[in-house]
């Protein structure tokens, strides 16, 4: 019978059991077994692959769905695999919290981590405090509708579609009539256009109209809120270069590639559908 085979990352796992049981002079035997099955059900396909990835973000409804298409595309290449942590085992514990077990052990032992986010509540701030505080050199973030910290001015092409899209969300007086609440915002749009194009931007009307039509069928909400704690975060990941902002859910999908990882497979560009139809 072999000796049982030691894990390539089992100073990570080792570092991860010891904060999870931090301070926890006489856990409970479940809290040991819970562990140790979590471990040996989410850990395997991490020691398969040559580039693993956690991804983090809302689990939920169409947010969720969202994070699972980027999932996705982080798995086209063979010899990739990505993890959400909201669809891994659900754990019963008596003390030890579920969270903490999850969290400790994907984060250490994935090689990159990804957290899509696109709202400022829910379970979404407290992983982005544990990946900043723990992980932050291999965590990349991707926050909807995110244009910086304290940005005034237009500067990017990015900063022109997010203040058109305040504007076509904007709650509007009800006593107005809808032709003349669509005027106005078509005129304050124009005038937006007018103002980023005076700064160098170089965009159309009908690239803008677009893109909001295009938002307005992936995801057709306000732009995204963040609070001063998740703006901060996103700044300090934004200053290492690991801060990709998006709009669009085809915008999402293109940022797969700045996650590090092997290639994307060849027949995504080179696919050519032509040679399968008849002549």
């Amino acid at each position: 019978m072999n000796d049982p085979r030691v894990p390539r990352n089992s100073y990570a796992i080792y570092r991860a059991v010891n904060r999870i049981f931090e301070g926890i002079s006489a856990p409970p035997q479940r809290d040991y077994h819970e562990v140790i099955r979590y471990m040996n059900t989410e850990l395997p396909r991490f020691e398969q692959a040559n580039s693993s990835y956690l991804v983090l973000g809302s689990y939920r409804d169409a947010y969720g769905r969202h994070l699972r298409e980027f999932a996705n595309c982080l798995n086209m290449p063979t010899n990739a695999e990505s993890v959400v942590l909201g669809d891994t085992l659900d754990l019963d514990t008596a003390v030890i919290p579920e969270f903490d077990i999850k969290i400790n052990l994907l984060g250490e032992a994935a090689d990159y981590i990804a957290g899509v986010y696109e709202k400022e509540s829910g379970g979404e701030s407290p992983e982005l405090g544990v990946v900043r505080a723990l992980f932050v050199n291999k965590t990349f973030v991707f926050p909807r509708d995110y244009t910086g910290l304290s940005r005034d001015s237009l500067e990017t092409r990015e900063d022109v579609v997010q203040a058109a899209l305040a504007i076509y969300y904007a709650d509007c007086d009800q006593i107005e009539s809808e032709q003349r609440v669509a005027e106005k915002k078509k005129r304050e749009i124009a005038s937006l256009l007018t103002a980023a194009q005076e700064e160098g931007i170089d965009m159309s009307e009908r690239e803008l109209t677009d893109d909001i039509k295009q938002r307005q069928s992936d995801i057709d909400e306000p732009p995204a809120e963040y609070s001063w704690v998740h703006l901060s975060f996103y700044k300090r990941f934004e200053v290492i270069d690991q801060c990709y902002p998006w709009t669009t859910v085809a915008e999402l999908r293109e940022r797969v590639d700045e996650m590090p990882g092997p290639e994307r497979p060849q027949w995504e560009t080179e696919f050519d559908i032509g040679l399968f139809r008849d002549s």
